[in-house]
Parts: C-alpha cells; structure tokens; sequence
C-alpha cells in the first residue's frame, strides 16, 4: 500500500497525517501495549496460582485458601487493563454489517458515535468509581473471604480503567475526523497486516 507508514503504532496510516496524530498515535499505542503487558502477567500469574491451588489441595490436602479468591479479584484488573488494548485494535463489540456497509459521512457519524459512547463510559468509570471508591474508604468496607482486603482499593480500578480508556477515545476521534477530511485514507481505521 503506498503512502502508508507501517511503523506508526500497529496500524496502517496515511503518511500524508499531522506529525502531531502521529505521535499521539504512537504514545497511546505505549500505554495500552504497557496496561496489556500488565493484563497479560496477571493472567500468567493467575494461571500458575491455581494450578498451584489444585495440586495444593488434591494432592497434599493442604487447599490454599486465599489463591481462588486472588484470583477473582484480579480478573477485574486485568479486564480493566486488556480493554484500552482492545478498543484501539477495533476489536470491540460492533455490528459489521452496519458498519462496513457505512461510508463517507455515515461512517463519519457511526465512528463519532462510537467515540461519544466510549467517552461517557469512560467518565462514568472515572467520577462514578471514584465516588465509590472514598465511600467506601470512608466507612471501612473490606472484600469478603480469607483477604479482607480493602474494598476501596479494589474499586479504584473503575477510574483507573476510565482513565485508560480516554486516550484510545480521543486518538479515535482524531482518526475520525482526519477520515472525514482525507476519504481517500480509509485505511487509517483497518489493523495492519503483519509481515
């Protein structure tokens, strides 16, 4: 494909695109590649605690309590760490008979759409999570089962996750609009074809 840069954040983009966008695309291509590495450890992590969780308990008969429960609450960091990742690769619910068939200006308003969304859940996961979180600090609430962790700490990953996801809504949104003024540069929003 000619007149595209390869190297500019796992997607095709049009060299003909703003140094700015450019490096806006490659930083937020940085952070979600850093919170999916973290998403992907927790995972490795998790896997390795229940195995040895079920050796420990069908084996020795010496169960480990806390390893199941671990567990479950790390699953919603590492979904809050994966989402950013995914949402930049496009990977996301849609209806792709709609939006495929979607050009020139339809498309232009499903991809506003779509970021608008993503935008309102993003500052819903950040005001309304951390509302939660200090409620919760503040009366002392702790996570059920052998940890007892504090319950607060746990709900500062909705923030967190909102947080995440503002830079991948914005970069979209950016895309979109760089869309709407280039139509010959469609292929700025497909994923890159690996070599």
């Amino acid at each position: 494909m000619a007149g595209l840069d390869h190297k500019a954040g796992g997607q095709d983009w049009p060299v003909s695109a703003s140094p700015a966008l450019r490096t806006y695309q490659r930083g937020v291509t940085l952070i979600c590649n850093a919170a999916f590495s973290v998403a992907t450890m927790l995972v490795l992590v998790d896997f390795c605690l229940l195995g040895i969780s079920v050796v420990a308990r069908y084996l020795a008969n010496t169960p480990i309590t806390w390893a199941d429960e671990l567990v479950a609450l790390s699953l919603t960091a590492i979904t809050v760490l994966a989402a950013p990742q995914v949402l930049l690769d496009k990977g996301h619910i849609e209806v792709d008979i709609v939006t495929e068939l979607a050009k020139g200006r339809l498309s232009f308003l499903i991809r506003l759409w779509s970021s608008l969304a993503v935008f309102l859940t993003a500052m819903l996961l950040i005001f309304n999570g951390w509302s939660l979180a200090m409620f919760s600090r503040m009366i002392g609430l702790l996570t059920e089962g052998h940890l007892e962790l504090p319950l607060w700490m746990l709900q500062l990953l909705m923030p967190l996750g909102g947080f995440l996801l503002l830079p991948v809504v914005i970069l979209q949104f950016w895309q979109a609009v760089f869309a709407c003024n280039h139509p010959e540069t469609e292929a700025v929003h497909e994923p890159a074809v690996l070599d």
